[in-house]
């Protein structure tokens, strides 16, 4: 049998879908004479079993959000299946039917499944050396926290730490800066930008100190409320407003009550996808590799990913689309000035305000065994201000 694909199309094809779906493709080539098209190549690459099935518990992550959210984690699974030539199967338990955002730590450290992912705030509440990104105002923008954690600062002073404290191998990252958005309560006013507009403000927060700490710092009173109920509790006007960022707000509906964004970018938001240290630690060699190029890959193409859906889904981007969440929902987006961002700065800063931030300094000193907000704020002067710099963390 000759085949009907040159070498180079069979090294093409190999390098998308694999060893064996290129094999296949050849041999069905050869003997009916049909070049086979991507509908066979996909199901070829997955036509065997994986020999190490990987249970992904997808949080809150659906095929509905995932555009507004941007997180690479279906790609990532394609990816890491097609780069193992199959050897890695992954059993992607998403939409909620997995665990929520606070259980998601929990199940992977219990062994439930293999891997998962939560927002750093959320998940802090079983890790919570995971909030060590959180210290407000710390990064300039979520350029600074990607490139910290893409380089090889971010394993001394935070990726081995949870490697280390709670056998988790942290991936990738996607996402973008926390906000503050308010409800309907405040639809007739103008573009909200004064610290003074949040005095006794009730702001649903994630369950996390750095969050409850900024929150109190502006004046506003914090309120803890789980993620599935916060959309309710803006409904209701239980609390006045929320805290998180642009795309898990769209990606859930909560645009449709809200009429402020008032971006602050005081702290990280996004999901971190991580993985079981015993489940990583048992792959074999070339496979662990596998699934760090396919997270590197995937922390490039998720932050690319939301740079279009800012535009194309959220509408807080520079140029969005006319039916983007924002502008179909009339949510009205600041833009402060320097010396506006800087009352808030002012009185959240960690060092001029040390009676609000010492119980989480040394809660986090404590499992670290460094300074770790002298050590976050040395690597954020490090890599803010700087474009996205992919590299890899490990090698």
């Amino acid at each position: 049998m000759k085949s009907k694909y040159s070498r180079r199309q069979f090294l093409e094809i190999s390098g998308t879908y694999g060893l064996k779906a290129a094999l296949g493709a050849s041999v069905l080539a050869a003997t009916t004479g049909m070049l086979p098209g991507t509908e066979f190549l996909a199901s070829q690459a997955r036509a065997s079993e994986g020999k190490y099935k990987i249970r992904f518990g997808a949080g809150i992550i659906s095929k509905s959000n995932e555009p507004h959210l941007a997180t690479a984690l279906y790609d990532f699974v394609d990816k890491a299946e097609r780069m193992s030539d199959g050897a890695l199967e992954f059993q992607v338990i998403d939409a909620s039917q997995s665990c929520a955002e606070p259980t998601c730590g929990d199940r992977v450290l219990s062994g439930v499944i293999d891997m998962g992912n939560a927002s750093p705030q959320n998940l802090g509440g079983v890790l919570p050396y995971t909030i060590a990104m959180d210290f407000p105002f710390l990064w300039q923008g979520r350029e600074g926290y990607i490139n910290f954690l893409y380089s090889k600062d971010s394993n001394e002073i935070y990726r081995d730490v949870l490697r280390n404290a709670y056998g988790i191998e942290p991936l990738w990252v996607s996402g973008e800066m926390r906000n503050l958005f308010l409800g309907m309560r405040y639809s007739g006013q103008d573009a909200i930008t004064s610290r003074t507009d949040f005095a006794n403000a009730k702001i649903r927060i994630t369950n996390s100190v750095m969050i409850a700490n900024f929150v109190k710092s502006i004046g506003a009173q914090p309120i803890p409320l789980a993620w599935t109920e916060t959309l309710e509790g803006l409904k209701s006007g239980v609390v006045d407003g929320a805290e998180t960022w642009p795309g898990a707000a769209t990606g859930f509906g909560m645009h449709n009550v809200l009429s402020h964004d008032v971006p602050l970018e005081f702290c990280v938001g996004c999901e971190i996808f991580f993985m079981s240290r015993k489940t990583f630690g048992n792959l074999p060699t070339n496979l662990q590799e596998v699934i760090l190029e396919a997270s590197y890959e995937a922390m490039q193409l998720g932050y690319e990913r939301v740079e279009e859906a800012k535009n194309k889904a959220i509408g807080n981007g520079a140029t969005p689309a006319a039916d983007a969440a924002y502008q179909q929902a009339g949510v009205k987006l600041a833009q402060l000035t320097e010396a506006q961002l800087a009352e808030y700065h002012e009185v959240a800063d960690v060092e001029a305000n040390g009676e609000i931030w010492s119980g989480a300094r040394q809660m986090l000193d404590g499992v670290s065994g460094i300074d770790t907000f002298g050590a976050m704020k040395e690597a954020a002067a490090k890599h803010n201000g700087k474009p996205h710099t992919p590299q890899r963390w490990w090698s």
